[in-house]
């Protein structure tokens, strides 16, 4: 099964689809994603759009992570 991973869903979707994917985002500098109970309150209505222009991290640079760990953004 192909992972897609679509840039306007929900990081708290993302992750519950794929469990791994917290860890790696926490790794890409989405740290609070670890935080207890960040996941579900405001990953709720996080995009990684929205995450990565919070952080100052390049979508650029998310999108090309995902793609090299097996995503397919969609």
């Amino acid at each position: 099964m192909e992972k897609e991973i679509n840039l306007k869903d929900s990081v708290y979707q993302l992750v519950k689809a794929y469990p791994d994917l917290k860890n790696l985002l926490a790794d890409l500098g989405f740290k609070d994603i670890l935080l207890p109970g960040m996941l579900e309150t405001a990953g709720r209505i996080m995009t990684l759009e929205k995450g990565a222009a919070m952080k100052k991290i390049g979508l650029e640079t998310v999108i090309a992570k995902l793609k090299e760990m097996g995503y397919k953004i969609v």
